[in-house]
């Protein structure tokens, strides 16, 4: 496997689609994966025509994690996770994880921490088992903006996988479909996100994100320094126009 194949990016319409492929290492997590990803999403972001991503896995499996046999190789450097995720933080952009198969580690970093809602199939296997193999993570506590601190906990100190069911439960994931359908129906629902006001769409992501960092009194002024400027948009008076007259919005991002 070549490279620069390790990320298959994928533009069709207004939807983004990023595909780890390294089938044969259950699309662990390389450098070069990490750099591939890098660059399809700061281009993702800088395209005015793309409004939502999916991320997925090919052949079977999201991620099975990090590459470890690089990472034995390089353990006492610097491996270069952060540019990748900071990438996908400061996209403004939706993201929607499509998980098939085992979703570890590294890959539940991804799809947890980075994606802003989940799907899976009913043979997905979501874990971190980073404590069984005497490994650390980064920001953990992060968890617990998806779902509880007993929960987290759980995951952690057991390092069990959850199968689809366990994690719909937990709130990890909003819908389990057939395998057949994962592709299907995660590009529906990226159409229904494409679908909305882009502005309106990108201040919401914003605006939990922040908030869920910097909760309380805060919050109100969140709101009032995202949402006002969006009060007297186009978009905020097509949107109800479109409603009143029955018809579908044409949103045109302003």
């Amino acid at each position: 496997m070549s490279e620069e194949n390790v990320v298959i990016y994928e533009k069709k319409g207004p939807i983004a689609f990023f595909t780890f492929n390294r089938p044969e290492q259950m699309n662990a997590m390389s450098q070069e994966v990490m750099d591939a990803l890098e660059d399809a999403v700061k281009d993702y972001t800088a395209d005015d025509s793309l409004f939502c991503g999916v991320i997925s896995g090919a052949r079977g499996n999201f991620s099975a994690g990090g590459d470890l046999k690089q990472r034995v190789k390089r353990l006492h450097q610097s491996y270069g996770v952060f540019p990748t995720y900071r990438a996908m933080e400061n996209c403004p952009k939706p993201f929607i994880a499509a998980v098939d198969g085992y979703c570890l580690a590294s890959g539940f970093n991804c799809a947890v921490m980075f994606c802003d809602f989940r799907i899976c199939t009913e043979r997905a296997k979501f874990g971190v088992p980073v404590a069984r193999r005497g490994l650390t993570m980064r920001y953990p506590n992060t968890y617990t903006y998806q779902i509880s601190l007993g929960n987290v906990m759980y995951l952690m100190l057991t390092g069990k996988h959850l199968n689809a069911e366990e994690a719909l439960r937990m709130g990890l994931v909003s819908e389990v479909v057939p395998h057949e359908k994962l592709m299907e129906r995660a590009t529906e629902l990226a159409t229904m996100v494409c679908e909305g006001a882009p502005k309106h769409i990108q201040a919401y992501k914003q605006y939990f994100k922040r908030f869920i960092e910097s909760p309380g009194s805060f919050g109100q002024s969140l709101v009032d320094m995202i949402f006002n400027p969006l009060r007297t948009s186009y978009d905020r008076t097509e949107g109800t126009e479109a409603f009143l007259e029955k018809r579908k919005p044409k949103f045109e991002g302003r």
